[in-house]
Protein backbone atom coordinates (compact mmCIF):
# COMPACT_ATOMS: atom_id res chain seq x y z
CA UNK A 1 0.00 0.00 0.00
CA UNK A 2 1.45 3.39 -1.28
CA UNK A 3 2.11 5.99 1.50
CA UNK A 4 -0.12 8.94 1.32
CA UNK A 5 -2.82 6.85 -1.21
CA UNK A 6 -6.43 7.23 -1.19
CA UNK A 7 -9.21 4.93 -2.22
CA UNK A 8 -13.25 5.57 -2.53
CA UNK A 9 -15.47 3.38 -0.83
CA UNK A 10 -18.84 3.32 -2.01
CA UNK A 11 -21.77 3.10 0.58
CA UNK A 12 -25.17 1.60 -0.89
CA UNK A 13 -28.10 2.03 1.61
CA UNK A 14 -31.50 -0.37 1.71
CA UNK A 15 -33.17 2.31 -0.23
CA UNK A 16 -30.90 2.28 -3.19
CA UNK A 17 -28.77 5.80 -2.12
CA UNK A 18 -25.26 5.31 -2.61
CA UNK A 19 -22.42 7.43 -0.59
CA UNK A 20 -18.95 7.40 -2.12
CA UNK A 21 -16.59 8.49 0.98
CA UNK A 22 -12.80 8.94 0.07
CA UNK A 23 -10.59 7.06 2.71
CA UNK A 24 -7.08 7.54 3.14
CA UNK A 25 -4.99 4.42 3.28
CA UNK A 26 -4.57 3.06 6.98
CA UNK A 27 -7.48 4.73 7.70
CA UNK A 28 -10.80 3.30 9.07
CA UNK A 29 -13.93 3.41 6.61
CA UNK A 30 -16.18 4.47 9.79
CA UNK A 31 -13.88 7.15 10.91
CA UNK A 32 -13.31 8.16 7.65
CA UNK A 33 -17.28 8.68 6.94
CA UNK A 34 -17.40 10.29 10.97
CA UNK A 35 -14.20 12.87 9.72
CA UNK A 36 -16.19 13.92 6.69
CA UNK A 37 -19.94 13.58 8.65
CA UNK A 38 -21.20 11.40 5.63
CA UNK A 39 -24.55 8.98 7.26
CA UNK A 40 -22.66 5.50 8.28
CA UNK A 41 -23.84 5.10 11.38
CA UNK A 42 -21.18 4.57 14.11
CA UNK A 43 -20.42 4.84 17.97
CA UNK A 44 -17.73 3.65 19.97
CA UNK A 45 -14.94 3.04 16.81
CA UNK A 46 -13.27 1.03 18.59
CA UNK A 47 -15.11 -2.50 17.87
CA UNK A 48 -17.09 -2.74 21.05
CA UNK A 49 -20.87 -1.79 19.58
CA UNK A 50 -20.98 -3.28 16.45
CA UNK A 51 -23.02 0.07 15.23
CA UNK A 52 -21.12 0.08 12.26
CA UNK A 53 -22.05 -2.94 10.77
CA UNK A 54 -21.16 -3.53 6.92
CA UNK A 55 -20.85 -5.86 4.26
CA UNK A 56 -17.99 -5.95 1.85
CA UNK A 57 -19.02 -6.57 -1.63
CA UNK A 58 -16.55 -5.77 -4.16
CA UNK A 59 -12.61 -4.64 -3.47
CA UNK A 60 -9.65 -5.30 -1.55
CA UNK A 61 -10.05 -4.35 1.96
CA UNK A 62 -8.15 -5.60 5.13
CA UNK A 63 -9.94 -6.24 8.83
CA UNK A 64 -8.79 -6.33 12.43
CA UNK A 65 -10.32 -9.12 14.26
CA UNK A 66 -13.38 -9.39 15.89
CA UNK A 67 -14.79 -11.48 18.73
CA UNK A 68 -18.33 -9.93 17.25
CA UNK A 69 -18.78 -11.47 14.22
CA UNK A 70 -18.11 -15.10 13.64
CA UNK A 71 -15.73 -16.83 11.39
CA UNK A 72 -19.38 -17.28 8.90
CA UNK A 73 -20.02 -13.82 8.92
CA UNK A 74 -16.96 -12.91 8.15
CA UNK A 75 -16.51 -15.56 5.39
CA UNK A 76 -19.70 -13.75 4.34
CA UNK A 77 -18.61 -10.19 3.97
CA UNK A 78 -19.52 -8.93 7.19
CA UNK A 79 -17.16 -5.90 8.59
CA UNK A 80 -17.43 -3.41 11.32
CA UNK A 81 -16.50 -0.41 9.61
CA UNK A 82 -14.39 1.07 12.17
CA UNK A 83 -11.91 -2.21 11.76
CA UNK A 84 -11.78 -1.98 7.99
CA UNK A 85 -9.22 -0.40 6.43
CA UNK A 86 -9.39 -0.04 2.18
CA UNK A 87 -6.47 -1.67 -0.28
CA UNK A 88 -8.38 -0.48 -2.85
CA UNK A 89 -11.51 1.38 -4.10
CA UNK A 90 -14.69 -0.96 -2.76
CA UNK A 91 -18.39 -1.14 -2.57
CA UNK A 92 -20.07 -1.56 1.03
CA UNK A 93 -24.08 -2.08 1.60
CA UNK A 94 -25.26 -1.41 4.82
CA UNK A 95 -28.76 -2.56 6.19
CA UNK A 96 -30.44 1.04 6.75
CA UNK A 97 -32.02 3.26 4.37
CA UNK A 98 -30.38 6.34 3.64
CA UNK A 99 -33.27 8.63 3.42
CA UNK A 100 -35.08 9.12 6.05
CA UNK A 101 -32.37 9.10 8.82
CA UNK A 102 -32.38 9.33 12.07
CA UNK A 103 -30.73 12.33 13.62
CA UNK A 104 -27.40 12.48 14.53
CA UNK A 105 -25.70 11.69 17.92
CA UNK A 106 -27.12 14.91 20.09
CA UNK A 107 -26.67 15.69 24.04
CA UNK A 108 -30.06 15.72 25.62
CA UNK A 109 -30.87 16.72 29.19
CA UNK A 110 -34.05 14.42 30.66
CA UNK A 111 -36.13 14.06 33.76
CA UNK A 112 -37.10 10.67 35.44
CA UNK A 113 -40.54 10.72 35.44
CA UNK A 114 -41.08 7.29 35.92
CA UNK A 115 -39.15 4.39 38.37
CA UNK A 116 -40.65 0.76 37.92
CA UNK A 117 -38.85 -2.24 39.34
CA UNK A 118 -40.47 -4.84 37.33
CA UNK A 119 -38.58 -7.79 39.01
CA UNK A 120 -35.44 -8.41 40.71
CA UNK A 121 -33.41 -7.53 37.79
CA UNK A 122 -34.72 -5.44 35.77
CA UNK A 123 -36.18 -1.43 36.22
CA UNK A 124 -38.23 0.63 33.95
CA UNK A 125 -37.08 3.98 33.61
CA UNK A 126 -39.19 6.81 31.99
CA UNK A 127 -37.89 9.99 30.48
CA UNK A 128 -38.57 13.29 30.05
CA UNK A 129 -36.21 14.76 27.28
CA UNK A 130 -35.69 18.56 26.71
CA UNK A 131 -35.72 19.68 23.12
CA UNK A 132 -36.71 16.29 22.41
CA UNK A 133 -37.74 18.12 18.74
CA UNK A 134 -34.35 17.85 17.73
CA UNK A 135 -34.23 13.64 18.20
CA UNK A 136 -35.11 11.41 15.20
CA UNK A 137 -34.53 7.82 16.18
CA UNK A 138 -35.08 4.25 14.74
CA UNK A 139 -36.78 1.82 16.43
CA UNK A 140 -34.33 -0.51 17.54
CA UNK A 141 -31.54 2.34 18.40
CA UNK A 142 -30.04 2.99 21.98
CA UNK A 143 -28.51 5.82 24.14
CA UNK A 144 -26.08 6.42 26.42
CA UNK A 145 -27.28 7.66 29.60
CA UNK A 146 -25.83 9.49 32.58
CA UNK A 147 -27.10 9.49 35.63
CA UNK A 148 -26.07 12.59 37.99
CA UNK A 149 -22.85 12.17 40.00
CA UNK A 150 -21.45 9.78 37.95
CA UNK A 151 -18.53 9.84 35.43
CA UNK A 152 -19.65 6.86 33.24
CA UNK A 153 -22.41 6.63 30.89
CA UNK A 154 -24.00 3.15 29.74
CA UNK A 155 -25.82 2.25 26.58
CA UNK A 156 -29.37 1.17 26.48
CA UNK A 157 -31.97 0.38 23.81
CA UNK A 158 -35.01 2.44 23.24
CA UNK A 159 -38.05 0.56 24.34
CA UNK A 160 -40.60 3.08 23.39
CA UNK A 161 -41.71 4.42 20.30
CA UNK A 162 -40.69 8.15 18.25
CA UNK A 163 -44.01 8.98 18.16
CA UNK A 164 -43.47 8.61 21.98
CA UNK A 165 -41.27 11.50 22.35
CA UNK A 166 -40.64 13.72 24.29
CA UNK A 167 -41.29 10.83 26.43
CA UNK A 168 -38.97 7.63 26.19
CA UNK A 169 -38.68 4.30 27.80
CA UNK A 170 -35.21 2.18 28.93
CA UNK A 171 -35.67 -1.34 30.29
CA UNK A 172 -32.34 -1.77 32.35
CA UNK A 173 -30.76 -5.11 33.95
CA UNK A 174 -28.91 -4.80 37.10
CA UNK A 175 -25.18 -5.95 36.58
CA UNK A 176 -23.14 -6.41 40.15
CA UNK A 177 -21.21 -3.72 41.03
CA UNK A 178 -22.03 -1.23 37.82
CA UNK A 179 -22.33 2.30 37.74
CA UNK A 180 -25.91 2.74 36.78
CA UNK A 181 -27.08 -0.43 38.46
CA UNK A 182 -26.12 1.46 41.68
CA UNK A 183 -27.55 4.62 41.15
CA UNK A 184 -31.05 3.14 40.21
CA UNK A 185 -30.83 1.12 43.66
CA UNK A 186 -29.40 3.71 45.93
CA UNK A 187 -30.10 7.34 44.69
CA UNK A 188 -32.60 7.22 41.70
CA UNK A 189 -35.28 9.18 42.39
CA UNK A 190 -38.51 11.10 40.31
CA UNK A 191 -37.41 14.44 39.21
CA UNK A 192 -33.90 13.81 39.08
CA UNK A 193 -32.52 15.16 35.84
CA UNK A 194 -30.26 12.77 33.76
CA UNK A 195 -27.88 13.16 30.56
CA UNK A 196 -28.18 11.40 26.87
CA UNK A 197 -26.12 10.91 23.97
CA UNK A 198 -28.68 9.83 21.44
CA UNK A 199 -29.67 8.30 18.95
CA UNK A 200 -26.59 5.26 18.52
CA UNK A 201 -26.81 1.98 16.72
CA UNK A 202 -27.40 0.92 13.39
CA UNK A 203 -29.57 -2.17 14.91
CA UNK A 204 -33.25 -1.33 12.57
CA UNK A 205 -35.93 -2.93 11.77
CA UNK A 206 -36.05 -5.10 8.10
CA UNK A 207 -39.41 -2.97 6.78
CA UNK A 208 -39.03 -5.12 3.48
CA UNK A 209 -40.23 -7.99 4.33
CA UNK A 210 -43.82 -9.08 5.24
CA UNK A 211 -42.95 -11.72 7.72
CA UNK A 212 -40.92 -10.62 10.73
CA UNK A 213 -39.67 -12.45 13.31
CA UNK A 214 -38.42 -10.65 17.03
CA UNK A 215 -36.42 -13.52 19.24
CA UNK A 216 -35.60 -11.64 22.29
CA UNK A 217 -33.49 -12.66 25.86
CA UNK A 218 -33.84 -10.34 28.77
CA UNK A 219 -33.63 -6.95 28.31
CA UNK A 220 -32.83 -7.62 24.73
CA UNK A 221 -36.80 -7.12 24.63
CA UNK A 222 -36.57 -3.60 24.46
CA UNK A 223 -35.29 -2.89 20.85
CA UNK A 224 -37.64 -5.20 19.84
CA UNK A 225 -40.28 -4.10 21.95
CA UNK A 226 -39.72 -0.62 19.84
CA UNK A 227 -39.94 -1.91 16.57
CA UNK A 228 -43.39 -3.95 17.60
CA UNK A 229 -44.60 -1.10 19.09
CA UNK A 230 -44.17 0.99 15.82
CA UNK A 231 -45.36 -1.56 13.39
CA UNK A 232 -48.79 -1.15 14.92
CA UNK A 233 -51.43 -0.49 11.89
CA UNK A 234 -48.77 -2.11 9.01
CA UNK A 235 -49.00 -4.63 6.93
CA UNK A 236 -47.35 -8.15 7.83
CA UNK A 237 -47.36 -11.02 10.61
CA UNK A 238 -45.15 -10.80 13.31
CA UNK A 239 -43.57 -13.18 15.82
CA UNK A 240 -42.16 -12.57 18.93
CA UNK A 241 -40.03 -15.64 21.27
CA UNK A 242 -39.15 -13.87 24.53
CA UNK A 243 -36.64 -15.90 27.11
CA UNK A 244 -35.46 -15.50 30.09
CA UNK A 245 -33.53 -17.84 32.79
CA UNK A 246 -36.26 -18.32 35.49
CA UNK A 247 -39.98 -17.39 35.83
CA UNK A 248 -38.73 -14.45 38.37
CA UNK A 249 -36.59 -12.73 35.29
CA UNK A 250 -39.80 -12.80 33.37
CA UNK A 251 -41.41 -9.45 32.74
CA UNK A 252 -44.10 -7.08 30.69
CA UNK A 253 -45.88 -10.67 30.52
CA UNK A 254 -49.22 -8.46 30.57
CA UNK A 255 -48.51 -5.84 28.00
CA UNK A 256 -46.75 -8.35 25.65
CA UNK A 257 -50.06 -10.72 26.38
CA UNK A 258 -52.09 -7.65 25.68
CA UNK A 259 -50.34 -6.29 22.46
CA UNK A 260 -50.63 -9.80 20.88
CA UNK A 261 -54.75 -9.71 22.03
CA UNK A 262 -55.16 -6.08 19.73
CA UNK A 263 -52.90 -6.69 17.17
CA UNK A 264 -54.20 -9.45 14.45
CA UNK A 265 -50.80 -9.13 13.13
CA UNK A 266 -48.56 -10.33 16.42
CA UNK A 267 -47.90 -13.73 18.06
CA UNK A 268 -46.01 -13.62 21.21
CA UNK A 269 -44.51 -16.97 22.64
CA UNK A 270 -42.64 -17.28 25.90
CA UNK A 271 -40.04 -19.43 27.53
CA UNK A 272 -37.86 -20.16 30.63
CA UNK A 273 -34.56 -22.29 30.79
CA UNK A 274 -35.69 -23.16 34.33
CA UNK A 275 -38.27 -23.90 36.35
CA UNK A 276 -42.47 -22.83 34.84
CA UNK A 277 -44.48 -19.95 34.54
CA UNK A 278 -47.98 -19.61 33.17
CA UNK A 279 -48.30 -20.02 29.83
CA UNK A 280 -44.37 -20.42 29.08
CA UNK A 281 -42.59 -23.24 27.56
CA UNK A 282 -39.46 -25.01 28.97
CA UNK A 283 -36.44 -23.75 26.90
CA UNK A 284 -34.72 -20.84 25.63
CA UNK A 285 -36.33 -17.79 23.14
CA UNK A 286 -34.92 -19.62 20.09
CA UNK A 287 -36.46 -22.98 21.29
CA UNK A 288 -39.74 -21.34 20.35
CA UNK A 289 -39.00 -21.55 16.78
CA UNK A 290 -40.72 -23.75 14.33
CA UNK A 291 -39.61 -24.63 11.02
CA UNK A 292 -43.05 -23.43 9.73
CA UNK A 293 -42.41 -19.80 10.91
CA UNK A 294 -39.27 -19.63 8.81
CA UNK A 295 -40.86 -19.42 5.74
CA UNK A 296 -39.31 -17.83 2.79
CA UNK A 297 -38.36 -14.27 2.42
CA UNK A 298 -38.81 -13.40 6.07
CA UNK A 299 -36.77 -11.40 8.16
CA UNK A 300 -35.37 -12.23 11.89
CA UNK A 301 -34.08 -9.35 14.28
CA UNK A 302 -32.18 -11.13 17.19
CA UNK A 303 -31.45 -8.94 20.67
CA UNK A 304 -29.81 -10.28 23.85
CA UNK A 305 -26.91 -11.98 25.13
CA UNK A 306 -23.76 -12.72 22.74
CA UNK A 307 -24.67 -16.90 23.50
CA UNK A 308 -28.27 -16.66 22.60
CA UNK A 309 -27.64 -14.71 19.76
CA UNK A 310 -24.90 -16.92 18.63
CA UNK A 311 -26.80 -19.97 18.62
CA UNK A 312 -30.04 -18.23 17.43
CA UNK A 313 -27.63 -17.46 14.31
CA UNK A 314 -26.40 -20.94 14.17
CA UNK A 315 -29.97 -22.33 13.95
CA UNK A 316 -31.50 -19.93 11.44
CA UNK A 317 -28.51 -20.91 9.17
CA UNK A 318 -28.79 -24.46 9.28
CA UNK A 319 -33.03 -24.09 9.02
CA UNK A 320 -31.90 -21.98 5.73
CA UNK A 321 -31.85 -18.53 6.64
CA UNK A 322 -30.47 -16.53 4.36
CA UNK A 323 -27.62 -14.58 6.44
CA UNK A 324 -28.92 -11.43 4.94
CA UNK A 325 -32.20 -11.85 6.44
CA UNK A 326 -30.84 -12.04 10.48
CA UNK A 327 -30.16 -8.81 11.81
CA UNK A 328 -28.67 -9.01 15.26
CA UNK A 329 -27.84 -6.87 18.24
CA UNK A 330 -25.61 -8.29 21.20
CA UNK A 331 -25.92 -7.19 24.98
CA UNK A 332 -22.87 -7.37 27.06
CA UNK A 333 -23.38 -6.38 30.66
CA UNK A 334 -21.14 -3.57 31.72
CA UNK A 335 -20.39 -2.72 35.16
Amino acid sequence: MQRGAMFHAQLKFQDGAAVTVPVDAGEALAEAAARLDLPMRHDCLSGDCGACLCRATSGEVQADPTALLSPEEQAEGLRLGCQTRLASDAVFELDYPLHPTPSAAGRYEAEVIGLDRLNPTTTRLVLHLENAENLAFAPGQYVRLRPPGLRVARPYSIASTPDALPEMELLIRHVAGGAVSGWLENQAELGQKVRLQAPLGGFALDERSPRQIFIGGGTGLSPLLSMIRAARGRSGRRLLCFGCTAPLDLFHLEELRALEADRPDLEVRIAVMRGTATGAETGTAVDLLRQEDLEPGCAVHLCGPPAMVIAAQQFLRGAGVASHAIRAERFAPRA
